[in-house]
């Protein structure tokens, strides 16, 4: 027996994923979709696709009574929920069944009790599981809260009671914040869940948050399907999951799997769900405490790596579930294999505060090997309507080393055109120490985030790209590899807000010196092919993989890319010609600064003009000593690139 159809109610990959395993079942699929998601993947790919509403989301897949009808006229047998937007609504499950259609999922009581944290915590204490100590906030009695708080012992964590997904959460670190922190997650709670109740908990800094998959069916028959360990997160927003849990003594897992398979029996759960816990790293124990946290009752985004290691479809098994079939499997026969990282590819800038970058994906280019859960595709628009997640990327290895590099390897050749992503950001956590060693806890992102933010160009990869271009320069002007003219060049290089200008001189093309702000480089032994750049500096070797098209240049260090632009052509010190003195403009913008006039005689490498664009500044520089021709601009005018401002005679 299975279901003939399901309405699936939910967008892009989590549509395209519940799509996958249903068509590979014989379940006929129906999509809805709103008007920002007409042209989209799950509509194209479902059997059949129904309008559901405008874009804003209460409009469309937030309206309960829309997609119930949808259900209910076309004569569907059941509706998935995915995760997300109404997966975790009690009311909407409830009104699924009282309509007569198969929720594929948890009954709506099982929703409800672990739906709110306060009443999910009365639930889990009677069953004798440990929980962080905390209270109810009663905001008639501000007094009494900070009494409780202090009781408890700062910092301490105000949470939105009827919140999930790492919204609505703020830590006071002292008595005099408890009360702004309670307002702020009250106000972001209406906004998001619309239940204004607050819970205040012990804080616990660090730790790793630790999920237990668990599957219980209609008989009573409850397994878990180990754990993942979700301590990649960015305020409290999960970034990167892995399964299995290296970094947890196996029995502190014992423990946790008796803990998440006896909520699942004292709820009568019937479904997939997962048992989300903090597990105390810091601690001097022999068994490390672990405490509850809440309670998903809906797949999670991060289930892949669940079934990459079981070699498992959880889909099919909560279709399975709902029809009332019992599970086929115990614990004792489930072994995981290797080990299986994920992804979350966001549109957003991290340079930017990981502020959303919607727009259209001009090109999208995925890798040849690993597995991409993606709903979007080369000229779809990314909207403002919905979570800027595009897809992920999961990766599955013999072991976890094998899996990082692999998953290394996959977002270098990612490439996502348009719009700005998380990619490199991924790349720089998966490289660092912290992530390598598996040490990394809740709280160390916000740390990595703002590093990676500041994140600029060492010396050695300024040098790295200044070969580079010299090298091309020299293949364009068909000589071996070397300095041409006296032996000295002049590069201008910009990267994102910064722009070096380099001086680089050899006696001989094959030892270098570059000079450049503050740095002196001695460089030789120098070896470029087509993808990687090699030399000895300062008496150690280094070498680096890079990609050049054009006057763009994009190099490689342990996974982070650098992107640079050569602004200027690198030109000779001794055979000036009439083109060769010109000072053009490197880009189009204006003129932020003069510092000549005509007639002046100013030094070789002397600032004369800095241009302005995009709101970066750009110093342009005499390539002789000489006196000055041909000015005719002034302070704010606009100038084309390539645009002629004047000469040295």
């Amino acid at each position: 027996m299975m279901f003939k159809s399901i309405l699936i109610a939910n967008r892009g990959e989590i549509a395209r994923r519940i799509i996958k395993s249903a068509r590979r079942l014989g379940i006929k699929t129906y999509a809805v979709y709103s008007e920002a998601d007409k042209h989209s993947m799950h509509t194209k790919e479902a059997d059949v696709a129904v309008y559901i509403g405008y874009a804003e989301s209460k409009k469309s897949y937030l309206n309960i009574k829309k997609v119930i009808d949808v259900a209910v006229k076309n004569k569907i047998e059941a509706i998935h929920p995915g995760y997300g937007f109404l997966s975790e609504n009690y009311l909407f499950a409830k009104k699924v069944e009282a309509s007569g259609v198969k929720f594929i999922g948890p009954n709506w009581k099982s929703i409800k009790a672990m739906g709110n944290k306060n009443n999910a915590k009365k639930i889990i204490s009677s069953a004798n599981i440990p929980l962080v100590n905390g209270f109810l906030v009663d905001k008639e009695k501000p007094v009494e809260n900070k009494k409780k708080a202090k009781k408890i012992g700062f910092p301490v964590i105000a949470k939105a009671a009827a919140g999930g997904g790492g919204k609505g959460m703020r830590v006071a670190y002292n008595e005099s914040d408890l009360q702004d922190s309670i307002e702020a997650v009250t106000r972001e709670a209406q906004n998001s869940f619309k239940d204004e109740e607050v819970i205040i908990e012990k804080y616990i800094k660090g730790g790793k948050h630790i999920e237990i998959q668990i599957a219980r069916d209609n008989h009573g028959n409850c397994i878990h399907l180990f754990e993942r360990d979700c301590s990649s997160q960015r305020r409290y927003q999960k970034v990167l999951e892995e399964a299995p849990s290296l970094s947890i003594p196996k029995p502190t897992k014992i423990r946790m799997y008796k803990a998440a398979i006896d909520i699942a029996n004292k709820i009568n759960y019937q479904s997939l769900g997962t048992i989300e816990f903090i597990v105390d790293v810091q601690s001097q124990k022999e068994e490390l405490p672990f405490f509850f946290l809440e309670m998903n009752t809906r797949l999670q985004v991060e289930h892949p790596v669940t079934e990459e290691i079981l070699g498992m479809d959880l889909v099919e098994l909560q279709i399975n579930i709902a029809l009332g079939k019992k599970l086929n499997i115990d614990n004792e026969k489930l072994i995981p294999c290797g080990h299986a990282i994920e992804a979350r590819i966001y549109a957003e800038d991290p340079k930017n505060d990981f502020l959303p970058s919607p727009g259209v994906i001009q090109a999208l280019y995925l890798p040849n090997e690993g597995r991409f859960d993606f709903g979007v595709r080369s000229g779809d628009h990314v909207s403002t309507f919905y979570d800027p997640m595009l897809g992920k990327v999961i990766v599955h290895s013999n072991d976890r080393e094998e899996a990082r590099t692999k998953l290394v390897s996959c977002l270098e050749e990612l490439k996502v055109r348009g719009i700005k992503t998380n990619k490199d950001f991924l790349s720089y956590i998966l490289n660092s120490e912290i992530f390598r060693t598996d040490i990394i806890q809740i709280t160390d992102l916000d740390d990595l985030a703002l590093k990676f933010k500041r994140l600029l160009p060492n010396p050695t990869d300024i040098v790295a790209a200044t070969l580079v271009i010299l090298n091309a320069e020299a293949q364009i002007k068909n000589k071996m590899w070397r300095l041409w003219g006296t032996g000295s060049a002049n590069i201008l290089l910009r990267q994102q807000e910064k722009s070096y200008a380099i001086k680089v001189n050899s006696s001989d093309g094959r030892k270098f010196q570059l000079n450049f702000g503050d740095e002196i480089a001695l460089v030789e032994n120098v070896f470029s092919s087509k993808k990687i750049i090699s030399f000895d500096i300062d008496q150690r070797s280094v070498s680096f993989d890079f990609k050049a098209k054009d006057k763009t240049l994009s190099l490689y260090r342990e996974g982070i890319k650098f992107v640079f632009e050569n602004i200027t052509n690198t030109y000779q010190g001794n055979k000036i010609d009439v083109q060769e003195r010109k000072i053009v403009a490197p880009i189009t913008g204006s003129i932020a600064k003069i510092l000549v006039k005509n007639g002046q005689i100013v030094s070789k490498d002397e600032a004369v003009v800095f241009v302005e664009a995009m709101k970066m500044e750009y110093k342009l520089v005499a390539p002789q000593s000489g006196k000055v021709l041909g000015l005719k601009n002034k302070k704010g005018d606009l100038i084309e690139k390539g645009e002629t401002l004047l000469e040295i005679e």
